[in-house]
């Protein structure tokens, strides 16, 4: 089953099966028509369906997934542990969605818990045994509590991966596979990607059961209308660029990146330290965690 987009249907958050209290919170963040992706993933979702769904950031899926998963509380209450877990990329987005769905769910009193690597793991322990009903977490982050017998997956429902393209990009095919694994038979899984490459197809195959696919197109640039480009300048000291640059990959987690130096001499130096430290680090998304832990690293700037 294949749904598109359909630009002519304004039904509004209300017609698409949600709680009053749900349409209360929507209402009060200002929302006021859902989203194509949205409209056409929330029926399904509400509806217990697997869900591969195809659709550019920026175009709403967080709720799309969000408000289904609060709906699930509602119509079957908590568990004695999550009763959903979404896997997300980077730490960033773990914790933007995990502030999204407190704020959609705050008025239902569910619980809410962002886990992923650089934040105190003694934290996160504490709050996974006072309880938690929906868990963002980062892949290896999620793997490692599971690994320890902290995540309880009994009670889960609902497992989502956001942005799975980009986890697989940042090397997490493993974690990713291990986490499903670990999850109860019994579920339904949703799967968002901007990308629909061969690897996710066969994530899919393994690990849905046929799933309702969504493929939200993004709005073609008019001719004559450049895309728009966001631009930002940070002013830091000649010693710290690399753990900025470091950040910036984190934060903006590009799948491709060019980075102008200013001659060829620094462009041969920075290659080979981005070499040595994604050998030493995870993957570049760590690099600028390893620097402030082995500052020797950078050698006045070289990676030897």
């Amino acid at each position: 089953m294949e749904n598109t987009q359909d630009t002519d249907r304004d039904d509004g958050f209300a017609a698409l099966g949600l709680d009053a209290r749900i349409l209360q919170a929507v209402a009060a963040l200002g929302y006021e028509e859902p989203t194509p992706i949205q409209r056409e993933t929330i029926p399904a979702l509400i509806a217990g369906r697997d869900l591969l769904g195809q659709a550019a950031t920026g175009t709403g899926k967080t709720a799309a997934f969000a408000l289904p998963i609060l709906q699930r509380f509602v119509n079957e209450g908590a568990g004695e542990g999550p009763i959903a877990i979404v896997l997300v990329p980077t730490r960033e987005l773990a914790m933007q969605v995990s502030e999204a769905v407190h704020r959609y769910g705050k008025v239902l009193g569910a619980r809410v818990l962002p886990i992923y690597g650089g934040q105190p793991i003694g934290r996160q322990l504490q709050a996974l045994r006072s309880g938690v009903d929906v868990v963002i977490a980062t892949p290896g982050r999620a793997l490692d509590h599971l690994r320890r017998g902290s995540l309880p997956l009994a009670s889960v429902r609902i497992v989502v991966l956001d942005e799975a393209d980009e986890m697989l990009d940042m090397g997490f095919s493993e974690e990713i596979e291990a986490v499903l694994a670990a999850m109860p038979a019994e579920r339904q899984t949703v799967l968002f990607s901007a990308t629909m490459p061969p690897r996710i197809e066969a994530i899919a195959k393994k690990n849905q059961r046929d799933p309702v696919r969504i493929r939200i197109a993004q709005a073609p640039t008019r001719a004559g209308e450049a895309p728009q480009v966001r631009q930002e300048a940070y002013l830091v000291q000649r010693a710290g660029k690399m753990v900025a640059l470091g950040r910036i990959l984190d934060l903006e987690a590009p799948k491709a990146a060019i980075i102008f130096c200013r001659t060829r001499t620094e462009v041969d130096e920075l290659a080979e330290t981005l070499k040595e430290l994604a050998a030493a680090a995870r993957s570049l998304r760590d690099m600028a965690d390893y620097l402030e832990r082995h500052p020797e690293a950078l050698l006045h700037g070289k990676g030897r």
